[in-house]
């Protein structure tokens, strides 16, 4: 527009070209646009979900999509093109892409994949062909990707307040080290990411901690203008604590900041572990040629995790390994140490109810509330859906399994042995129709069961919830 200023809606619904960006909690200054037949267009406020219409000289919302008025696009300007006119005058081209906080950074709104706009990208191509020595600086609330090969050097920050532009020009000049790494992980494709909805980062091998591609930027990565070099790695556990030590050298040819990461895994477990686990970091800055050693400390305690078949925390007896470098994938130096504690023995199946979302792996269910007040359960969302109990103790042979279940339209839970397809079937219960919450006991004789074994409950049906199980001595 004429005067400079962003299109925005007022109360009455008017178009009103009166502010200097998006603003406010609702935010009103943004559009998207929708195709009309022979390349028309139509626009439709965000906010209100209304769109664009023609009213005497007064463009207002209208309710009805057929009342919006078409409009064409009229290209005055390639911002692409006068981006690399530019840049081929200049010793070194920076390019600032990413995104808007109050426009497609915001919570309400969600992104179909993690590429960069078409638009943005454009520039950033046109630009490096017109200099090669190209900068390019995102500015944005989460991870993106982009297409083609790397620029020369990327620089990334989340949205700054006030005195961002000064410090962005402090970094790409070199008169400071960028001292920020990572939180995230960025991932090369959405097809990498789980559901939106799933937030079982074990099970779909998600984060840094299980994830076993090769990220576009791991989680903690982070460059500056020297490098460091690390040596002498040294671990102990005593009296109940894990301390280790490492000596870290500026090699580089001027002062520089370093984040010293300290990651650790254990090596075996009754459980799924992480191949990696951040425990700690020490940012240390050191002269050209200056060393330090870092020091870390970490109680044994703090290795514990969830033990669902007594209900409380453990610490395993196991060997671990501690890892420290300048990212979770740029790893230094290993060293091994091994903790003292506890190995978790089978479940009893005959010492009482087992509930169902105390299981070990699943597939195919989701946790639902068990009753209209209280507790948990596990429903099937496909037929041949499972959970399995790791190493249950059947004892000299259990005769009976009760289960507290019930499904909308009914259906069979059966139990086998060791394999979901293929296991020895030892059980089948029926499950009757009933309720949401109206979940009922269930019961069948089991045939030769005894010995510890992984006892996988199969879902014949979706739509079944259970609860808990029981299980009972022969004679």
């Amino acid at each position: 527009m004429a005067t400079g200023r962003h299109l925005s809606v007022d109360d009455d619904g008017i178009l009103v070209n009166d502010q200097p960006g998006p603003n406010g909690w609702e935010v009103r200054q943004t559009f998207r646009t929708e195709d009309r037949p022979r390349g028309a267009l139509a626009l439709r406020h965000i906010s209100t979900g209304r769109y664009l219409a023609l009213d005497g000289e007064v463009f207002r919302l209208a309710d009805d999509a057929d009342a919006a008025a078409w409009l064409t696009v009229e290209r005055v300007v390639s911002g692409a093109e006068a981006a690399a006119a530019l840049a081929a005058t200049a010793d070194v081209a920076v390019v600032v892409v990413g995104d808007h906080p109050l426009v497609n950074g915001r919570e309400t709104e969600d992104r179909l994949d993690l590429a960069l706009p078409a638009a943005q990208q454009a520039v950033v191509r046109a630009v490096r062909e017109a200099n090669p020595r190209t900068v390019m600086v995102i500015s944005s609330g989460y991870p993106v990707t982009w297409d083609g090969d790397d620029p020369p050097a990327v620089l990334w920050s989340s949205h700054g307040g006030q005195e961002y532009g000064h410090a962005l020009a402090e970094v790409l000049f070199g008169d400071a080290d960028p001292e920020g790494r990572l939180t995230q992980t960025w991932y090369r494709s959405a097809c990498e990411l789980p559901d939106l909805l799933d937030y079982d980062i074990i099970a779909s091998d998600a984060t840094y901690q299980y994830f076993r591609g090769t990220p576009l930027y791991p989680f903690g990565h982070g460059l500056g203008y020297t490098t460091f070099d690390y040596a002498d790695l040294a671990v102990s556990v005593e009296d109940g604590r894990i301390t280790a030590s490492v000596t870290v050298t500026n090699t580089g040819s001027r002062e520089g900041v370093e984040v010293v990461q300290i990651y650790t895994r254990q090596r075996s477990s009754r459980v799924k572990q992480p191949l990696r686990r951040l425990r700690g970091f020490v940012k240390v800055r050191l002269a050209p040629g200056e060393s330090t050693r870092v020091d870390w400390g970490l109680d044994v305690a703090e290795l514990a995790f969830w033990d669902v078949t007594r209900s409380r925390f453990v610490v395993e007896d196991a060997p671990h390994k501690l890892m420290v470098g300048g990212s979770s994938r740029d790893i230094r130096l290993c060293a091994p140490f091994h903790v003292d504690g506890e190995r978790i023995p089978p479940r009893d199946a005959l010492a009482g109810p087992i509930a169902a979302v105390d299981h070990d792996e699943y597939d195919s269910v989701t946790f639902v509330d068990a009753d209209r007040v209280s507790g948990d359960a596990v429903r099937s969302t496909a037929e041949g859906a499972w959970i399995v109990f790791r190493s249950v103790d059947l004892g000299d042979g259990a005769a009976s399994c009760a289960a507290v279940a019930g499904g909308e339209e009914g259906g069979v839970v059966t139990l086998r042995l060791d394999d979901p397809l293929y296991g020895p079937v030892v059980g089948d219960l029926p499950i009757p129709r009933a309720g949401r919450h109206d979940l009922t006991e269930v019961r069948t004789g089991l045939a030769a069961a005894r010995g510890v074994h992984d006892l996988y409950v199969v879902f014949e049906n979706a739509g079944i919830t259970v609860a808990s199980l029981s299980f009972g001595e022969a004679g």
